[in-house]
């Protein structure tokens, strides 16, 4: 096949600094739904006298619409594109937000706040495809780590907000405020392009007579890709989410920190994070995807072990800051999702792909805050580390399941299923030698 469309080859110019802010800003979104959330509970909780089981609910419930949202959205940015669906995901997200903040039992709070994740859930997958279908290939890794590194700036504001502005204006209020940013978000977007990528990809469709449903969705072309993506994405969520969703809670809770200390908690993993993705946006173009990968969950892994054994001897000390750090730096591989999860799906599928397997990656990761919630109370926070440390080595491994993509043409996959399965033997999924 020869592709007339070849956006991978230009620098970057206006228009794509255009669509990569545009993604940017709603991953900013949807970690700080995430981290803010995770200090709102605990006011939440006693307004509206919730039990450890019904804050633990609503993270759970949080992440499993994420999954939701992830495939019905994925499809449709596949169908209608990409543009459309992170305007509609916005508009959702905006109006859960602010009707939480009317909320007075915890029946509408579980109801706004699926639909919140709900909302989110579409956000990622159209964002990356875009943002991969546009930038140079030879700088997709840097700029797909950047994307993702929208996720620690997420958690710098919530961390902010959570630990010192909520405090001061109270819950509601905090919920109301939070809407407002999107609007500005949704203006953004209003001349973010669409995909060149997938434009042309729909009008070769339109010229099929018929499309063949079985062969698009195919064993090689599409579910393979897709298991080992999600096999990827469940070990990255587990460890994270399941360390991470409680831990403001527990350090208020049973360690007697101020809301303000718990924040600086939060604010400093997102800091060892951010260096993390600048980092593996260097080395995922450098040195490759898969090796980026393992290496990240690799010293997450240890950084979790370091962390379990000094807990209870550095608790109160600064320098538990120095396993934090190592912890979280690793802790951002899926910074490499992106680029990876763009490079083994075909164009017609990718967005589907991509958030399929991020998103119901994440959905699954509703478990751990349910296991969570019944283990740090009885047995402190130890064990949860330690699971998490286990579980980011186990990914450390399977990064090595993944074909090596680094430099790959998107506009060049559509037809990798008619064509050898090697890419070695194969032209078309060649790496792009042309200067970036």
């Amino acid at each position: 096949m020869t592709s007339s469309v070849q956006p991978q080859n230009e620098k970057m110019d206006k228009a794509k600094y255009k669509i990569f802010f545009g993604a940017y800003i709603g991953w900013i979104f949807d970690y700080y739904e995430i981290f803010v959330l995770s200090f709102l509970v605990i006011p939440m909780a006693a307004a509206l006298d919730l039990s450890t089981a019904q804050v633990a609910a609503v993270f759970s419930v949080q992440l499993a619409f994420l999954a939701v949202g992830g495939v019905v959205f994925g499809y449709l940015g596949d169908r209608i594109g990409r543009k459309k669906i992170l305007i509609a995901t916005l508009v959702i997200f905006c109006l859960a937000t602010l009707m939480r903040g009317f909320t007075f039992d915890y029946e509408w709070l579980i109801f706004w706040t699926a639909i919140a994740g709900f909302g989110l859930g579409g956000e990622y997958g159209a964002a990356q495809a875009l943002v991969s279908e546009s930038v140079p290939s030879r700088q997709r890794g840097f700029w797909s780590s950047m994307l993702y590194g929208g996720a620690y700036m997420g958690i710098f504001l919530g961390a902010t907000v959570g630990g010192f502005i909520l405090p001061l204006i109270g819950w509601r209020m905090t919920f109301i405020i939070s809407a407002l940013p999107i609007l500005f978000a949704l203006w953004l977007r209003r001349d973010v392009e669409e995909s060149k990528v997938w434009e042309a990809d729909v009008k070769k469709q339109k010229s099929l007579e018929k499309v063949d449903w079985r062969k698009k969705y195919g064993l090689r072309r599409f579910w393979k890709p897709f298991t080992i993506a999600l096999i990827a994405a469940v070990l990255q969520y587990f460890a994270y989410y399941g360390i991470t969703n409680f831990l403001p809670t527990y350090l208020v809770k049973y360690e007697g920190f101020e809301m303000g200390a718990a924040g600086w908690w939060l604010f400093f993993t997102a800091f060892a994070g951010l260096v993390g993705s600048f980092i593996a946006g260097y080395t995922t173009d450098k040195w490759g995807r898969k090796i980026t990968l393992s290496y990240l969950a690799f010293v997450a892994a240890l950084g979790g072990l370091a962390l379990y054994f000094t807990w209870a001897s550095l608790i109160n000390s600064l320098w538990i800051l120095v396993p934090i750090f190592f912890l979280y730096f690793g802790s951002n591989g899926a910074s490499v999702f992106g680029s990876l999860f763009s490079e083994i799906f075909p164009t017609d599928v990718r967005a589907t792909g991509i958030s399929w397997a991020l998103q119901i990656g994440r959905g699954l990761s509703a478990f751990p805050p349910l296991i969570t919630a019944a283990v740090f109370p009885v047995y402190g926070y130890q064990p949860i580390i330690l699971g998490g440390a286990g579980l980011f080595m186990l990914l450390a491994m399977w990064a090595w399941v993944f074909p090596e993509t680094k430099n790959r043409r998107l506009d060049h996959l559509d037809d990798v299923t008619k064509t050898a399965k090697d890419p070695a033997e194969n032209p078309e999924l060649q790496p792009e030698t042309s200067a970036p």
